[in-house]
């Protein structure tokens, strides 16, 4: 991974240490998965990478209720700004800090229906399927069942029955099969 989003993973991280339990756990992940899937689908890392990497900083400065529809715009909101000073602090592009900082005010708009933003902006929508197959990673999996107080039957049934991917798709093959290969992992 390049230095730079390693500069930006160290600002980044204070603020998730003060969010959710999981978001450490979360990001790291993401950014492994992330920075495959732009090798794969020749995809803009320098796009992808600090949105994996900012996208969830908000947490850090709002109240300790993640779950919760009405939070979610507010976390976005507020971790735009936080990007914002962040890639500013390591001198990013200020073209780039903008796509990233509006990108990052949209990340989840899938809990509001709004899945027209995804097929717009392919980084996005690879972005939001990266966020989803989290839940179905061996970490990811075991942390949410431990968050969400369900049992491994319950969990899964919870993941199937995410709309998402069934009203947008995935992005690309590269997501579409990281997916279905945790998925099956899972059903084991």
């Amino acid at each position: 991974m390049k230095k730079i989003y390693s500069k930006i993973w160290k600002l980044a991280k204070p603020y998730y240490k003060r969010g959710r339990p999981m978001d450490i756990a979360h990001i790291s992940w993401m950014m492994n998965e992330a920075d495959k899937i732009c090798q794969l689908e020749k995809v803009d890392d320098s796009i992808l990478l600090p949105l994996v990497i900012l996208h969830d900083v908000g947490y850090g400065i709002s109240e300790k209720v993640y779950f919760q529809k009405n939070k979610k715009e507010l976390h976005m909101k507020e971790g735009a700004k936080l990007a914002k000073e962040i890639l500013e602090k390591v001198r990013y592009s200020p073209e780039k800090i903008q796509i990233i900082c509006n990108l990052i005010r949209v990340h989840d708009y899938w809990i509001y229906k709004r899945y027209s933003v995804y097929k717009k902006n392919k980084l996005l929508w690879i972005f939001n399927d990266l966020d989803f197959i989290w839940l179905v990673s061996s970490r990811g999996f075991k942390i949410m069942i431990k968050l969400l107080n369900k049992n491994k039957k319950e969990m899964l049934s919870y993941i199937l029955a995410d709309i998402r991917h069934k009203r947008i798709g995935f992005a690309c093959k590269s997501t579409k099969k990281l997916y279905e290969n945790y998925l099956r992992r899972l059903k084991n």
